[in-house]
């Protein structure tokens, strides 16, 4: 159905002008005609039957084909009907009969994807006893609760305790000078948290006296912020908007937060609220819909700063086109600029002494740090205190008040380097995984919380984690260079001694060596079956963690101790190895990201350790994205493909501003407006590549109905569109949509455990059906 056409030049003009519709995907943004059409006054130059598509198979005219067996007595899936409609951008006309799955409250819609739904049960119905058996063991691992150490603001401890027999730990604290426990926040009171519960965050005012937190009650998050006064336990403000960073002034009264708007373009909005007046409003705003907006506070406390930043990520060290700042104790004081975007950097600001710190990427993409003073943060004054080194990514920056500490990366490997106030190197802490995340500081562990340090204090707290190594909590003293363990998250039945954790190089087709983090039992025999994870979008780098994705550990152990490896590809398109590893996959470039992903599966069969007929791909959001349309190009070299709430079609994405982060992504995946950006876009978009003669191997996809990322109906129009293409309907690809929870699945019960062993027992039977 997507095939260009070679139509009569006036007769399109007639039909265009005559039948242009008013929901057009782009807005009316660009040169575009979209056009709903009656099946009915179809042109047959226009539109070719379904008979002739579905090889003179009898179209359907149900809005969702039931359930049914073929002649042979085997279960067919379900097929929507199409209602084509034509769009013709840049002199190419396609066609696309699902976007009519957009209108959710169409009841049409819902019919769809619960006949999917039970499709997917149905055909996998011979998989209930291994999901059961999977289930169990994911349940058996979970870890014992209090592994986390407790964090300190002013003269209270944060800690989280569990009741068993309550879905979600609430929030406590204590007096750091001693004495009971008081209960801070209890999520379990909150009506609807018995359904979907996120935490964004959990901020606690340097006095105690308020605590500002939010949380999604959907998986769209939107998350709702509220202000508890704890001298009597009340909420004082509810803001039920969608709010996402949130810092205190140090008056304890004073809050700012950044407000996302309602059409999910951007966080475009800084509030400032007065929790003692009740009194908020907005003090600044980005009007450039390709920017958005940070509000953080200074490791010192002293300073709050307003980053506008250009990437997608909202990783708070990402660094930042303009940095305004704005004295802690001065909240209601002018903002200064001190980071113009005219400078054409982006740097990362902090506070130290006398001075602002600045990580920027003037010398090179790898970051150099320097410093200014705080009264003339101009360039031509900034002093050198590390210089760039090629190779050598300067991660983050955190500031105690003796010691400045650097979290550097060559290659996969981190380290930490703290410096004195002259910038002499003190301690260097290397951990001994090949390939891990380190993470400075604590957390109270929502979705948009910061880590936060003792500033006063020369220890400095650290967490390691890695494919082998639960997440493991160490302070190191940098005065007396010594480190003492906190505390280690305890595995039920894992033994770190079965597993093994290599990294693994393969040559891409350009010469470039892509690493690839593995995991397998040492028992294992090789060649075996592998399962790839890769991303590769957006600058976002994925390391081996134990329990975070996606490692998740406690779940994938389960095919671990079934003889199946997996590995994290560190594609292109992400930044494991620097900015250069992100520049190198975007745009008209985008193509480096998929066969990156081609070279390691090649490789690990090259080398022995996988089977040429063994290796399925996995991928979530972007890497959905990434794993489907890698797949398009060698459907030979997978076994299967797991696609989870993927950004399948990327095209319609970026013709949509009114779609989650369409704009931003315009800068990772080219601007369909220009012509040659959209015939690069077009040529492995997932959606617009697939067609009858590209036959893909077994696949799994699912959405959420509430996803506030990717939105159900992009999986679901690829779905659809596939099974069109399929004369049987494309039985092996297997669709769910979860109609709890959001982009990250369920949030807590029987649900979490159950989505994951899905997908681990639909990989095995795919492995089981593979001819080595």
């Amino acid at each position: 159905m997507h095939e260009r056409q070679s139509f009569n030049a006036d007769w399109i003009k007639f039909f265009v002008d005559t039948t242009l519709s008013g929901d057009c995907s782009c807005g009316g943004e660009i040169s575009c005609q979209c056009i709903r059409i009656d099946s009915s006054t179809v042109s047959p130059d226009l539109h070719r039957s379904r008979e002739e598509m579905m090889n003179k198979k009898v179209p359907t005219t149900d809005p969702v084909s039931p359930l049914s067996d073929d002649a042979r007595g085997k279960l067919l899936p379900p097929l929507p009907r199409g209602e084509p409609r034509i769009r013709v951008l840049h002199d190419e006309v396609t066609t696309d009969g699902f976007s009519w799955l957009g209108a959710r409250g169409n009841p049409d819609v819902r019919a769809y994807l619960e006949a999917e739904n039970n499709y997917a049960e149905r055909a996998t119905a011979h998989l209930s006893a291994l999901k059961a058996e999977i289930i169990a063991e994911i349940e058996r691992r979970q870890p014992s609760e209090g592994a986390t150490p407790a964090f300190q603001v002013g003269p209270f401890e944060y800690f989280r305790r569990h009741e068993l027999e309550l879905p979600h730990p609430a929030w406590w604290r204590r007096p750091v000078t001693g004495g009971s426990a008081e209960l801070v926040l209890d999520p379990n009171v909150i009506e609807g948290t018995e359904v979907f519960y996120a935490l964004g965050v959990f901020e606690p005012s340097d006095d105690g006296r308020y605590v500002a937190f939010s949380f999604d009650l959907l998986g769209d998050e939107r998350y709702e912020l509220r202000v508890r006064d704890m001298a009597d336990g009340c909420d004082v403000w509810v803001d039920p908007g969608c709010a996402e960073r949130v810092v205190w002034a140090a008056d304890n009264h004073t809050l700012f937060f950044t407000r996302e708007r309602t059409d999910r373009r951007h966080n475009d909005q800084i509030v400032r609220l007065d929790v003692e007046t009740k009194i908020s409003d907005v003090v600044f705003q980005e009007v450039n819909e390709r920017l958005a907006v940070l509000v953080r506070r200074s490791n010192s406390g002293a300073w709050l700063f307003l980053d506008v930043i250009t990437t997608y990520s909202y990783s708070v060290q990402q660094g930042a086109a303009e940095v305004w700042c704005l004295p802690a104790d001065e909240p209601g004081g002018k903002w200064r600029r001190i980071v113009k975007r005219e400078l054409g950097h982006e740097i990362y600001a902090e506070h130290w002494g006398d001075r602002f710190l600045f990580r920027v990427d003037d010398a090179g993409p790898y970051w150099r740090l320097v410093h200014t003073p705080l009264d003339d943060p101009s360039p031509s004054s900034w002093e050198e205190v590390v210089p760039h080194r090629t190779g050598v990514t300067l991660e983050e920056i955190h500031v105690l008040e003796q010691h400045l500490v650097i979290l550097e990366r060559e290659g996969l490997s981190p380290r930490l380097v703290s410096r004195n106030g002259d910038g002499q190197i003190g301690t260097t802490i290397v951990p001994d995984e090949p390939s891990c995340t380190i993470t400075v500081g604590l957390s109270a562990g929502g979705s948009h919380s910061v880590t936060r340090h003792s500033f006063r204090s020369s220890k400095l707290v650290y967490s390691v984690s890695s494919f082998v190594t639960p997440d493991t909590f160490v302070e190191h003293d940098l005065a007396a260079d010594l480190s003492a363990g906190l505390s280690q998250t305890r595995v039920p039945g894992f033994d770190a001694a079965q597993y093994v954790a290599t990294v693994v190089m393969a040559e891409a087709e350009d010469g470039v060596e892509v690493p690839i983090s593995l995991i397998s039992r040492r028992d294992r025999r090789s060649p075996g079956p592998v399962l790839l994870n890769a991303y590769g979008c957006y600058g976002k780098s994925r390391w081996p963690s134990f329990f975070t994705w996606p490692s998740s550990l406690t779940k994938r152990l389960s095919l671990l101790d079934r003889g199946v490896a997996f590995g994290i590809v560190h594609v292109r398109g992400g930044a494991e190895l620097g900015r250069p590893w992100h520049q190198a996959a975007i745009r008209d470039r985008k193509y480096i990201t998929h066969t990156d992903l081609i070279a390691a599966a090649e490789r690990l069969v090259e080398q022995g350790f996988a089977t040429c007929d063994g290796i399925v791909i996995e991928g979530s959001s972007g890497g959905g994205g990434t794993v489907l349309a890698t797949a398009a190009l060698r459907p030979d070299l997978f076994r299967a493909v797991l696609a989870e709430v993927p950004l399948a079609d990327i095209l319609d994405t970026e013709l949509d501003f009114n779609m989650p982060y369409a704009l931003r992504e315009t800068a990772e995946y080219g601007d369909p407006r220009i012509a040659h950006e959209y015939r690069y876009l077009r040529s492995y978009d997932p959606y617009y590549n697939l067609s009858a003669d590209r036959p893909l191997p077994p696949t799994y996809v699912d959405a959420a109905l509430d996803d506030g990322q990717v939105l159900y109906y992009q999986p679901a129009r690829y779905v659809a569109k596939r099974r069109f293409y399929a004369a049987d309907r494309d039985p092996e690809l297997v669709f769910r949509v979860r109609m709890v929870g959001g982009h990250s699945g369920a949030s807590h019960g029987a649900g979490v455990a159950e989505e994951a062993a899905f997908r681990i027992a639909w990989t095995l039977d795919q492995l089981c059906n593979s001819s080595d």
